[in-house]
């Protein structure tokens, strides 16, 4: 599973306040305003912008608005969370923009992470030998750690060829569900919540390969 597939799950479900709170600093951003004003005018008037279901995105991601704060709070869900797992300057920035744009992106997050008393003290955890795999800490709860993966290039079967697994990290009891090609992020996310979340709930942290 992409990194894109598991926030786009992640986000929905838990940080739908924070999406409420990115529309509505599209509302307040006078710049993205005029923009939004364009586009209701003329669709074709903003080259990479749309404007549809009352959210502004650009290039299919969603634009954030000028407020500050709005976008720390987007900085600690993309670093300092059990999501984030204080990643490097790439890996959060590619987190961020797999789901939103604003403009300094790239600076924002630099300025951050170098703010980020962790990352300081920890140094991108020089204590431990360099090239090699650091186990995952155990869970103290069934279910608040889950690992996710497809399996791929099987027989197809009832027009299904892929299996999404879904593993409870402390108990190893999972959950095996058929998919088929191509699908989407969306698609992914509706067969977690079908068939994981209503049994389990959301999960503290979810590990993938992909």
């Amino acid at each position: 599973m992409s990194d894109s597939q598991l926030y786009h799950i992640i986000l929905n479900q838990i940080q739908s306040d924070m999406l409420q709170q990115i529309k509505l600093s599209q509302e307040k951003d006078m710049a993205l305003q005029k923009i939004v004003e364009d586009l209701k005018a003329d669709s074709s008037s903003h080259m990479h912008y749309s404007w549809k279901n009352g959210e502004l995105r650009r290039k299919k991601k969603l634009v954030v608005g000028s407020e500050m704060e709005l976008k720390k709070q987007l900085l600690q869900w993309a670093h300092d969370s059990s999501v984030g797992g204080h990643s490097g300057r790439d890996t959060t920035i590619q987190r961020l923009k797999s789901l939103f744009y604003w403009t300094g992106m790239f600076k924002d997050v630099q300025r951050y992470i170098r703010a980020c008393d962790v990352c300081q003290r920890c140094k991108y955890d020089q204590s431990s030998y360099p090239g090699l795999l650091q186990p995952l800490p155990i869970p103290t709860r069934v279910w608040s750690a889950i690992s996710m993966d497809f399996v791929e290039g099987l027989p197809k079967s009832n027009g299904k060829e892929v299996i999404l697994v879904v593993v409870d990290r402390l108990s190893k009891a999972a959950h095996f569900l058929a998919l088929s090609h191509p699908f989407s992020a969306i698609e992914v996310a509706q067969v977690y919540m079908d068939n994981v979340f209503k049994l389990h709930g959301l999960p503290d942290s979810i590990v993938s390969d992909r």
